[in-house]
């Protein structure tokens, strides 16, 4: 996906955000948020608000009644297995961090995407943490405990390790190699 913009088809909206056109790559990454015809009129009516934070990052906000809601599109870095990719995910977690301290305090903060992350049962049983709920499907990986840490600090939960569904609605990736099936997408 390149550049970032608003595309209308039909009663739909597409807000995107991707890498720069001038610099196009296989690897370019890019994230969207797609609204359906009712929260279209609502975006709209409420002054279109929506920012390309980064090619991995889109912010969209909906003034709505009796609260606003910030909706953040994301998709996290690989987990790191060389230092790049280890900066990589250090910058989209800073780019994150500033982008919800930019969030309202009073309004409803929803993040989802791909977070490359996998948490674990093993996080849950620990005391102190309160972001994930007791159904979860994997070993955390690092890109996991890295979230949890990040959820703990900002007391953000991870939402749908609360709720309890059939492995095939709670797994959302295939391991190519191993045909392990994983949660690493998250709101």
């Amino acid at each position: 996906m390149y550049d970032s913009g608003v595309k209308f088809v039909n009663d739909y909206t597409m807000i995107y955000s991707g890498v720069q056109s001038d610099n196009k790559t296989r690897k370019a990454h890019g994230v969207a948020i797609c609204l359906d015809p009712i929260v279209t009129k609502v975006w709209k009516d409420s002054g279109s608000e929506w920012e390309a934070v980064s090619e991995r990052i889109i912010k969209i906000r909906l003034k709505c009644t009796p609260i606003d809601i910030t909706v953040l599109s994301v998709y996290s870095p690989v987990n790191p297995s060389a230092k790049q990719m280890a900066n990589d995910t250090d910058k989209f977690y800073s780019d994150l961090q500033d982008t919800i301290n930019n969030v309202s305090t009073n309004d409803m903060l929803i993040i989802m995407g791909d977070l490359n992350a996998r948490v674990g049962g093993n996080q849950q049983q620990l005391a102190s943490i309160n972001s994930v709920g007791p159904f979860t499907v994997d070993v955390e990986n690092e890109n996991g405990a890295r979230l949890v840490d990040w959820c703990e600090i900002n007391n953000i939960v991870v939402s749908n390790t609360f709720f309890q569904h059939k492995l095939l609605h709670q797994t959302s990736w295939m391991h190519p190699g191993n045909k392990i099936w994983h949660m690493i997408d998250y709101t």
